[in-house]
């Protein structure tokens, strides 16, 4: 059985085994005049009354090969992706690709999306606001961290891990005018 933390070392594991498939979106990176700048200190709490968004919890398919969970975790990723501005998108540098567990037993879909916003753009109150709205509309929560500059959120899609997508949602403003995003994802493992 796949552990929760999966989700959380698949930065790593991308990382170290490679990708497959990038895809990069460039914007300006110049602030706007009218860009409000960050506010100083922690990232103040999201709205406890976010509303659900239908299409960001993904479904399971009639099976799980690797054609199919691959599938349904890009579409699932980019309705995630979707909950941002896409005016508030700089860079998306995306890496989807079939991952072997950390035990050689099997493989899963893993997909690592970093993504750069415009410098005036708060990135932990934005990973905050998101995970309100993926709270409300079926993600679990598994964990979370907020370091005041960093938010880090682990969700599930399910309680058994068996059939459940695992995805964690990061913010960064550690380094002022470099406000990035990070979504990460790992599917259910592949069955024959």
């Amino acid at each position: 059985m796949r552990a929760a933390g999966t989700a959380l070392v698949l930065a790593g594991v991308l990382a170290l085994t490679g990708c497959t498939s990038s895809s990069t979106v460039i914007r300006d990176e110049t602030p706007s005049a009218t860009a409000a700048p960050r506010p100083a200190g922690p990232s103040p709490a999201p709205s406890p009354t976010a509303s659900p968004v239908p299409g960001v919890l993904p479904v399971a398919p009639s099976a799980f090969t690797e054609t199919a969970l691959a599938a349904e975790s890009k579409r699932t990723a980019d309705a995630v992706q979707a909950l941002i501005d896409p005016g508030a998108i700089v860079n998306v540098d995306d890496h989807s690709q079939l991952v072997t567990k950390n035990d050689g037993t099997g493989h899963y879909y893993g997909i690592l999306r970093t993504i750069t916003l415009v410098p005036a753009t708060d990135a932990t109150h934005l990973a905050q606001s998101m995970a309100a709205t993926l709270l409300a509309s079926g993600w679990l929560s598994r964990d979370s961290s907020d370091k005041g500059e960093v938010y880090l959120t682990g969700l599930a899609s399910a309680t058994d891990d068996a059939s459940s997508w695992f995805l964690v949602i990061g913010g960064d403003d550690t380094t002022q005018g470099q406000s990035a995003l990070s979504i990460q994802m790992a599917s259910p493992d592949i069955r024959p």
